[in-house]
């Protein structure tokens, strides 16, 4: 039957069932509610913020007005919500205009503001290039070892740097977020961490790298924690929130992008120019990165959320400053009070921790990140050891894999993501573990390459599923208030867990050859993610496509 023939029969059925669904776009929910628009009341806001005067995202095709919407269906109305009728204009000119128009992306992207595109897209391209010179500086840093003289020790001390230095930096981190808005702590992180790139690739001893690592591992904690803030604050929109894990999974794709560009930009710059000129691109992409958070205006709720808190400290500056104007000096005072002020910083962020430690979604969302990060690191320790000693797999081939396993990334996160807004963020928690579970099992005890292959691919699906979906919730269940401090949270789980988990794999490596490290992985990963989902309770809830539904809206279960 023509393709043609089939949509109208189709049209046909679900009108005599009273259920008529617009064919273009595919996936709308209906008419817009101001009869003038071909969005869903989803992706349309005119309505709402225009007083009804119809909506500016797109406009219906000349002629093909709410008559004829009522003359195509018996019955129908005028095309708002409450009828059932849809123009036949738009029905036909929608089958040959490709998957963007009427797919969850388009509707996304016309849910949005200029300003808002600009937001996410400046926030999402700065992850991905961030994430591209962490991979341009992994081949660069034998290089770097061997040019200075200090060993495959010294590689792994400057690795574990940064890894120390955002333990201790995400909960100051997040607090700083919340208090001094989210711009401010991103310009200034990646300011940070872009001269402790600079400093690593011109410094000429270990002794000096390292205290610039270690900086540079604070600025990389602030930065990454106010921009999920950030990030999360910019969906909590009513017009967005429906579309936050599609949104999410994009910019875990364009991240996946940089793991996949960034090593074989790092090889050629080090090829080609040496260890020291790679660093330093990085360190220029980095600052840029910086200059382009600096245009960003504050989200309100972020701004309000600082004045708040920015609102007592003023006060008691100003106290502080009356009662020394009228006392003597006395040296160190304005250190005294800096120390008075960081201590209380760090006491109220500790309370934040304790309170959301208190929250069993908080507490289900900590074992959901555990679980992904413990995967991610058993891929890039167990994974290769275990390749190279059952089947003798060359660094190219393993090279292969990561490249496979950033590929599906880049593919499925936008997708696992449209996923996580229409079915629920937790509902894809059982499948991707599942999948991960068998992946990781199926690696630990394949026969064969292509087995042990084809079992890496279903790993990394289960990852590509689950990380959008972990993302999505950790941002629905962020208090409005504390948002900085909750994301920095998420990241404490996500960095104790890839710091320590490499070390305890490649321990049980050693101690047990084989499949002992992988297996391992996958029962924490099955009892992980079981006790994710049972401590959780979803707490947004996207109705599914229907033509009566209007804006998807936060329920509380």
């Amino acid at each position: 039957m023509p393709f043609c023939s089939r949509v109208a029969v189709s049209a046909a059925t679900a009108s005599l069932r009273g259920r008529l669904r617009p064919v273009w776009p595919p996936s709308s929910r209906s008419r817009c509610p101001s009869g003038s628009c071909l969005c869903s009341p989803v992706a349309c806001r005119g309505a709402a913020s225009n007083g009804g005067a119809g909506c500016r995202h797109t406009p219906l095709p000349e002629g093909s007005g709410d008559s004829q919407g009522s003359a195509d269906v018996p019955g129908g109305g005028s095309g708002s919500v409450g009828g059932s009728s849809t123009s036949s204009t738009s029905s036909s000119s929608g089958v040959g205009q490709g998957w963007w128009h009427g797919s969850a992306f388009h509707e996304a992207w016309l849910s949005c503001s200029p300003l808002e595109r600009r937001q996410i897209l400046t926030v999402s391209l700065s992850a991905a290039v961030l994430n591209l010179g962490f991979g341009v500086v992994i081949p660069a840093l034998p290089a770097l070892s061997q040019q200075l003289g200090f060993g495959a020790t010294g590689v792994g001390l400057l690795l574990a740097a940064p890894s120390v230095a955002k333990l201790l930096a995400n909960l100051p981190a997040g607090a700083m977020g919340d208090s001094f808005g989210r711009v401010r702590c991103m310009v200034a992180g990646t300011c940070i961490s872009a001269l402790g790139i600079l400093g690593t690739g011109t410094v000429g001893t270990l002794a000096v790298m390292l205290p610039i690592r270690f900086v540079q591992g604070f600025g990389s904690s602030l930065a990454s924690a106010s921009a999920c803030a950030y990030l999360v604050d910019l969906t909590e929109r009513h017009h967005l929130r429906p579309y936050r894990g599609l949104i999410v999974g994009s910019q875990g794709g364009l991240i996946a992008v940089g793991y996949v560009l960034g090593p074989a930009i790092g090889g050629l710059l080090t090829d080609a120019f040496g260890a020291q000129t790679a660093y330093c691109v990085v360190a220029a992409l980095t600052a840029g990165c910086a200059a382009l958070y600096a245009t960003l205006p504050e989200v309100p709720a972020a701004a309000c959320a600082a004045a708040a808190s920015a609102a007592p400290a003023a006060a008691t500056a100003a106290t502080a400053a009356a009662a020394t104007a009228s006392a003597p000096s006395v040296g160190g005072s304005g250190g005294s009070a800096w120390a008075g002020d960081s201590r209380k910083l760090l006491s109220e962020a500790a309370g934040t921790w304790r309170v959301l430690l208190r929250d069993p979604n908080q507490q289900g969302l900590l074992l959901g990140n555990s679980v992904l990060f413990l995967n991610y690191a058993a891929m890039v320790t167990a994974l290769p050891l275990q390749a190279f000693h059952t089947f003798g797999a060359t660094p190219g081939d393993i090279g292969m894999l990561f490249s496979l396993a950033s590929i599906l990334g880049v593919v499925l996160s936008p997708v696992a993501g449209g996923w996580a807004d229409r079915y629920g963020r937790l509902t894809l928690i059982v499948p991707s573990t599942v999948m991960m579970t068998a992946g990781c099992a199926g690696v630990a005890f394949a026969g064969d390459w292509s087995h042990f292959v084809a079992a890496y691919v279903l790993w990394s699906v289960g990852e590509a599923v689950l990380s959008p979906a972990v993302s999505a919730y950790a941002a629905d269940v962020a208090p409005k208030a504390n948002t900085g401090s909750a994301m920095a949270l998420s990241k404490q789980a996500q960095d104790f867990v890839f710091f320590a988990a490499p070390l305890g794999l490649g321990v049980l490596y050693d101690a047990c050859p084989g499949p002992a490290a992988m297996a391992t992985t996958a029962v924490l990963t099955a009892f992980g993610g079981a006790a994710f989902r049972a401590r959780s309770r979803e707490v947004f809830v996207q109705p599914l496509a229907g033509p009566r539904s209007g804006p998807a809206a936060a329920t509380k279960l």
